[in-house]
């Protein structure tokens, strides 16, 4: 056996240790799930009898609750599980935002410059200017690592699959948490009824002394040896009910119930109750726990995630980075005072009163003349505003380079060590697993046997009280020896009553230690 439970795990570790470039296996939810129950209901002792009668409400009202009600309840509003099931869509997103980063970009633009006063040219001179600009665009930009783009996908991919691995185990332990709690408030329960049987026993032997004393039959020191055994069992009756509460409590806020309502047991006998046949093999179970155990395989998930972050790591740092862009945009805008005057057109400059239209006889002389009033017609002119109609602009381009940087070597290091520190967890996981199989197990087969002997206690104690009582009133016993038969009696109680719930509590660990609790295997839905 011991070879087979060595062989198991060092079959999960190489799994563990080789998985970064594996998928995911979707065997937990695809594969049909063995059937560990007992083919026959088996006779393991007689029903743990309840009485609620001496519950109070700590506050408002009781509530009674079974197993299956809160099952269903813990499943559908449990703070854990709705969290859960939050980080699965953080997952989902982050998945959706590195899928997306694949694809080009695009980026429209609009750009509306207004300058007015004083700017530079381009050489150097300083000028008056006074213009608006308006230029949109729409640019396609693509760049990308591919190497470390897909590697990221991988590992977005994994660590989304871990989130739904996670959902999975969040609801597997907070369905065992609400069962084992359940019973936990079972055996508060029995703990309080058979305080308030003690009391009551206690009382009616404190009674039986006074009226012994009053006839002369008994003595003082008995009824003193009474009083003090009924104050004690006053005491454990109030602080059963105590722990019954804190009970209550902490199954009502697994169930995200109102605490101040004491939930109480609605049954009124609760049998011991097998869910994995005695028939199963520890290497078999241990084989259930490594093959359904979600949180196994969120662990060898995120093993495989973090190797491909360390792949993503590698090309960011010597992976090529290819760069493509496309841009259409077009310009339009409007200039102060950039047109310059045209002036008096020159055909028109001419002396009217001579024949030829001189001013002057000389033709050098005329030209000049001419010229001068030209240009001072064109400054008294002054200049004008001009605008631009819309002009398109198209550009492209595409590079390759690489980066290359000595904080590359660290990035490395520190992502190797991140992938090791994920195998170390996921092993330290699987010891914990092993660990969870083999305790529910062995508990179980303990609390199994101790059902038996604390019945056989309980018969026998009962047996032993009511001789002693009735010795008692012939006088051959004391009333001492009465006192330690209703302790042998009360203490009997208490292991039944701990062996039943227990057992029970230990069957559901089990279920669970192996991957294979279910809600419709507790709320009695089998089919």
């Amino acid at each position: 056996m011991k070879r087979s439970l060595q062989r198991i795990v060092h079959a999960l570790c190489l799994s563990l240790t080789f998985s970064g470039c594996a998928a995911p296996s979707k065997t937990t939810n695809s594969d049909p799930r063995p059937n560990v129950a007992p083919t026959s209901t088996p006779n393991r002792g007689r029903e743990l009898s309840l009485d609620a009668s001496q519950i109070k409400p700590m506050f408002t009202e009781l509530s009674p609750i079974d197993l299956p009600t809160a099952i269903r309840v813990a499943a559908a509003d449990n703070f854990d599980i709705q969290q859960a099931r939050q980080n699965v869509e953080g997952s989902r997103g982050q998945l959706e935002s590195t899928v997306g980063s694949v694809f080009p970009a695009l980026v429209p633009t609009a750009l509306f410059e207004h300058v007015e006063g004083t700017v530079r040219t381009a050489e150097g001179k300083l000028i008056g200017a006074g213009f608006n600009t308006f230029q949109p665009g729409l640019a396609i930009q693509w760049v990308i690592n591919p190497g470390r783009v897909m590697y990221e996908i991988v590992a977005a991919k994994k660590r989304f699959y871990a989130s739904e691995q996670q959902e999975r185990a969040v609801i597997l332990e907070t369905l065992r948490l609400s069962a084992v709690q359940y019973y936990g408030l079972v055996l508060a329960q029995a703990r309080v009824a058979t305080a308030h049987q003690s009391v009551t026993e206690a009382e009616e032997l404190l009674r039986i002394t006074q009226v012994r004393l009053r006839t002369g039959t008994g003595v003082e020191a008995d009824e003193l040896r009474g009083k003090a055994r009924l104050a004690e069992r006053k005491q454990e009756l109030l602080q059963a009910l105590n722990a019954f509460y804190e009970s209550s409590i902490a199954l009502a806020l697994t169930l995200h119930l109102d605490s101040s309502v004491t939930l109480v047991p609605k049954a009124e006998a609760v049998p011991p109750v097998q869910l994995v046949r005695d028939d199963i093999e520890i290497d078999d179970l241990l084989e259930f726990a490594v093959r359904y155990r979600p949180d196994l395989e969120k662990v060898r998930t995120l093993v495989e995630a973090v190797a491909a972050e360390k792949g993503a790591t590698w090309w960011g740092a010597f992976g090529p980075t290819f760069q493509t862009s496309y841009q259409y945009s077009g310009i339009t805008g409007h200039a102060e005072n950039v047109v310059p005057g045209e002036g008096i057109p020159n055909n028109l400059i001419v002396y009217p009163l001579a024949a030829n239209g001189a001013f002057l006889p000389n033709p050098l002389a005329n030209g000049a003349f001419k010229e001068g009033i030209l240009r001072g017609s064109k400054q008294l002119d002054g200049s004008r505003d001009q605008s631009y109609g819309f002009h398109d602009q198209q550009r492209a381009g595409a590079q390759v380079g690489w980066r290359f940087s000595l904080s590359a070597f660290g990035q490395l290091k520190s992502a190797n060590a991140t992938q090791q520190q994920a195998i170390i967890e996921a092993e330290r996981r699987l010891d914990m697993v092993r660990a969870q199989v083999v305790s529910a197990l062995q508990a179980s087969r303990t609390n199994r046997e101790l059902i038996a002997i604390a019945d056989d206690q309980v018969v026998a104690s009962r047996e032993t009280l009511r001789l002693t009582e009735a010795n008692l009133r012939v006088g051959t016993m004391t009333t001492l020896d009465v006192l330690q038969a209703e302790d042998a009696v009360t203490t009997a109680r208490l292991h039944y009553a701990d062996a039943v719930v227990h057992y029970n509590q230990s069957q559901i660990n089990l279920l669970a230690s192996v991957g294979l609790l279910e809600e419709r295997l507790l709320t009695g839905q089998n089919d």
